[in-house]
Formats: C-alpha cells, structure tokens, sequence
C-alpha cells in the first residue's frame, strides 16, 4: 500500500491500515487549507473520499484503480478535526466497482459521504477493457 505521495504530503492525509484491516485516511488540517471563513473547502473532503474509497479497493484486490465518477454529499464544513476516512466496497462486476466511505471529524460526527465507481486496470499490458 502506498502511504504517502507529495500529493498527501501537500495536503496533509496520513494513511493507514487500522488493526480491522480497514485503510484509514487521516488529516490534520494545516492553517492554507481552511477558507476565507474558516471551514473546510469541498474539495478536500471529495479528495479524501476518493483516495480512501480507491485505496480500499485496490488494497482489497491487490491491482491498480482508477475513478471513473464520485458522487459526494456534503453535512458540515466546519473545521472540527482532524478528520478521517474509511469506506467499504458495495458492489463489483467485472472491471467495474463501487465502494462507498465516510469522512468522520474529531467527534466522530459525519461531515461528509460518498459513493466512487472506479475501474480496476489491467494487471499487466496484455489485458484492455
């Protein structure tokens, strides 16, 4: 499992497998990522979303993924972390899966939801589709 990348580093997302076997994403919030008013923006949230949810499908399957759409549901922006991620795979068939995860804030409140299809790509290059 990948655990970090400049990508994470810039943002501030930790992951991690938890002693569940889950991949968790964790983020401490760094003070340029917080908006004019003080929240969080929408777009870390959807980010963190689909890392995990494309983490926890890759880690499950043990092969590479990639988005295919990310649909997000946004509760609260205020800025109560740190926050973290999990998620779950609901659905596979074939190339095509879905997972859906959850990003909690520091009391375990849910502040955002989301639901990604990703395709899993070819484990080597002879493989299309």
């Amino acid at each position: 499992m990948r655990e970090s990348s400049s990508f994470f580093e810039h943002l501030g997302f930790h992951k991690y497998i938890d002693r569940d076997g889950r991949v968790i994403l964790s983020l401490e919030v760094k003070p340029e990522n917080i908006t004019e008013d003080s929240t969080i923006p929408s777009g870390l949230f959807s980010s963190m979303l689909d890392t995990v949810i494309g983490s926890t499908i890759g880690e499950t399957l043990q092969v590479p993924t990639s988005t295919v759409n990310l649909n997000m549901n946004y509760v609260d922006f205020s800025n109560n972390g740190p926050f973290s991620a999990h998620a779950s795979i609901t659905h596979k068939d074939g190339k095509m899966i879905v997972g859906e995860g959850t990003v909690l804030d520091g009391e375990d409140k849910v502040v955002a939801k989301g639901v990604g299809t990703f395709k899993v790509s070819a484990r080597d290059s002879d493989q299309k589709g």
